[in-house]
């Protein structure tokens, strides 16, 4: 059923729940099987040179709901909205195919108690509902910085904060040792491939629609 666009908020954040709720649980899912996973397929020198950092398990899971929340709040056109919700749903399913073929897993530093701060307290936790063989491509780094381009393509502005905000998100991946590099290169790569079919393949924006709509591509 078509929603009035009185209703946009309201669809906004429905169909927005609805698609967080539904990659969370598969990717939990996944995560969770018991499958044959290799520590040393992905890793390399200089992910082991890179520091583990508990401090920036903040930036980890925080930022990636963050950015999930101004995106639902921020789209203001149904338009941008649609686009999002497609590339959201190439990326899930493209990185989740990724994870059940490329069985990496990253040899993490457990954490245990007890805690000497609220930092590593919350690492712990990170690491314990978030499985450390859904790995190849990142999510974290796919969603969000497919969603700050499409944010910047339609809110130039609160794109650039969004895209620094996954930046940080991005870097965190490596520093709570959750991911590998080739990890977050192909969170990149395929964020940029959802980017692209949603705004040159997905049908164009209609012509009846001001600027102020979403502007044709």
């Amino acid at each position: 059923m078509a929603f009035p666009e009185r209703h946009f908020g309201v669809y906004k954040v429905l169909l927005g729940l609805s698609a967080a709720a539904v990659q969370s649980s598969i990717y939990l899912g996944v995560g969770h099987l018991h499958l044959t996973r290799s520590t040393e397929l992905l890793r390399t020198r200089l992910d082991d040179a890179i520091p583990f950092l508990p401090i920036t398990s903040w930036f980890y899971l925080p930022v990636y709901a963050g950015i999930f929340i101004i995106a639902i709040a921020g789209f203001r056109t149904r338009w941008h909205f649609d686009r999002a919700l497609r590339a959201f749903a190439l990326i899930m399913s493209i990185g989740l195919a990724g994870h059940l073929l490329i069985r990496a897993e990253y040899p993490r530093p457990v954490l245990r108690p007890p805690f000497p701060d609220w930092s590593q307290a919350f690492m712990a936790w990170v690491q314990s509902i978030d499985p450390p063989g859904n790995v190849f491509p990142s999510l974290h780094v796919a969603h969000t910085s497919s969603l700050a381009v499409l944010l910047q393509h339609e809110n130039p502005k609160l794109g650039r904060w969004v895209m620094f905000m996954a930046l940080l998100l991005a870097l965190s991946t490596l520093t709570t040792k959750q991911h590998f590099i080739a990890d977050v290169v192909s969170g990149f790569a395929l964020a940029a491939l959802g980017c692209w079919i949603a705004l040159r393949v997905a049908p164009r924006a209609p012509a009846t629609r001001s600027a102020a709509a979403g502007p044709r591509v």
